[in-house]
């Protein structure tokens, strides 16, 4: 009787000590960046993009993968935790094959665009405040035609109070990228959801997911012809954020947009494309 009785007392004390380490990992939660200057951080990118467009009555369909090794460095942190960081690309390589036209080729860094800078101010919660092109880009060839540009950095934008496991914040903004002889303007509005601790890459983790919608828009002019584009469409992704450190571990994202591009000039015609991207950032040591 007595080791029944006392069987359950350890289980009462083992289930109430599982709710409180529960409650201890549930937060509360106060994200925010922790660079510090001097501090020089890496980050990996990969990119696949499945694309189809019909044109002149044939389908187009395309498979680009890309990666990339990005540097920044933390210039300069204020009293308000704003901070300055100037950032460029070490490496890229990016894999092109299609159908329609035939094509199967490989880009390895593309002269002209590795190691051109980018000054950024942001605030410790992930906000930008402003961008400056340090060095500008010039390529040519089919680097020019493809669109290329300066990197870019996105981070989670924190909402600047505190959240527990399973509360969510909002963020919505606008990024403007110079891109293909014109500016593009996305707009991302999603919701964030504080998940559980994990270890991530040596690293103890809050995992955030997160979901909503991408919008795109833009225009410019690219051989001879000036171009319209604008659509939408579902985006979501998992980030990992270690606490302790501030910083931003690792990160997937998957995007999918029903785009209209429309090309006057030379010759005028519709283009319905279908786009779907998945990418992953991942800190290296």
């Amino acid at each position: 009787m007595f080791l029944q009785k006392f069987s359950k007392l350890m289980l009462v004390v083992l289930a109430v000590s599982m709710i409180a380490a529960l409650a201890l990992a549930a937060g509360p939660y106060n994200f925010a960046y922790r660079f510090q200057k001097g501090q020089r951080l890496k980050y990996m990118t990969s990119v696949k993009t499945d694309q189809s467009m019909e044109m002149m009555g044939q389908e187009m369909t395309s498979v680009v993968e890309g990666a990339s090794l990005m540097h920044f460095d933390v210039e300069e942190v204020d009293k308000d935790g704003n901070v300055t960081i100037v950032y460029a690309l070490d490496s890229l390589s990016t894999h092109v094959k299609s159908q329609n036209p035939p094509m199967d080729s490989t880009f390895r860094n593309p002269e002209g665009l590795l190691g051109k800078r980018t000054r950024q101010v942001m605030s410790a919660l992930g906000k930008k405040i402003k961008a400056t092109v340090v060095d500008s880009v010039k390529l040519s060839g089919m680097a020019a035609q493809m669109g290329g540009q300066h990197s870019s950095l996105h981070l989670i934008e924190f909402p600047g109070k505190d959240v527990k496991l399973g509360e969510t914040w909002q963020i919505a903004r606008t990024d403007t990228l110079e891109q293909g002889g014109g500016k593009v303007v996305l707009s991302p509005d999603h919701t964030y959801t504080v998940g559980a601790e994990v270890d991530t890459l040596g690293y103890k983790c809050v995992r955030i997911s997160y979901s909503g919608t991408m919008k795109i828009k833009g225009e410019g002019k690219n051989m001879g012809m000036n171009f319209f584009v604008e659509g939408e469409g579902p985006s979501s992704g998992v980030a990992y954020f270690a606490t302790k450190d501030g910083l931003l571990i690792a990160a997937t994202n998957n995007a999918d947009l029903e785009m209209t591009i429309a090309l006057t000039g030379q010759m005028s015609m519709t283009i319905p494309q279908s786009t779907s991207t998945k990418t992953v950032v991942t800190l290296v040591k």
